[in-house]
């Protein structure tokens, strides 16, 4: 398997709001509701969108994930806006579709942004994942220290918070 992680690009960002559609469906079906899921095939436009202007304005980073020359994953990083974790750098988002998972491509998206981080001044990162979500498992694995929850405020629903130091 070719794989290539690369910084994101505007050009990339129909494609990454498809692969929000498909990992979100893939992984929290059961954990958020259908009406949200179904939402996401919807305004995949509209959300890319809102991507190229974030990456426009320089106020996240992203490195994607191709694989064969087709983007399978994605990770969003940068200063936190967890207000007690001020000095932290932050994954925001890291999603793999599913048959892409479980053969080190988390792994490898993981460090790359770690790396990333590091290279801005950042000491510490934080993480935040939805409780029930299956990469829960892959963050403490990956030397996460639960530290808090979290709300993920869209849906109301309860997240864990890891904080990464390495």
């Amino acid at each position: 398997m070719n794989f290539m992680i690369r910084k994101g690009t505007v050009d990339d960002c129909v494609s990454i709001a498809h692969v929000v559609t498909i990992a979100w469906n893939e992984t929290y079906k059961g954990i958020v509701p259908d009406w949200f899921l179904k939402k996401l095939k919807t305004n995949e436009e509209e959300r890319a969108t809102n991507l190229i202007k974030k990456l426009e304005l320089n106020n996240f980073y992203q490195l994607v994930l191709e694989v064969n020359g087709k983007i399978v994953g994605f990770v969003n990083y940068g200063k936190t806006s967890d207000t007690d974790f001020k000095d932290c750098g932050e994954i925001i988002a890291l999603y793999i579709l599913k048959d892409y998972q479980g053969k080190g491509l988390g792994k490898k998206l993981f460090e790359n942004a770690y790396f990333e981080l590091k290279k801005m001044g950042f000491k510490k990162i934080i993480i935040a994942c939805l409780k029930g979500n299956p990469a829960n498992d892959f963050y403490i694995h990956m030397g996460g220290k639960y530290i808090k929850d979290g709300i993920f405020a869209r849906l109301n629903l309860k997240e864990n918070i890891y904080l990464f130091e390495k």
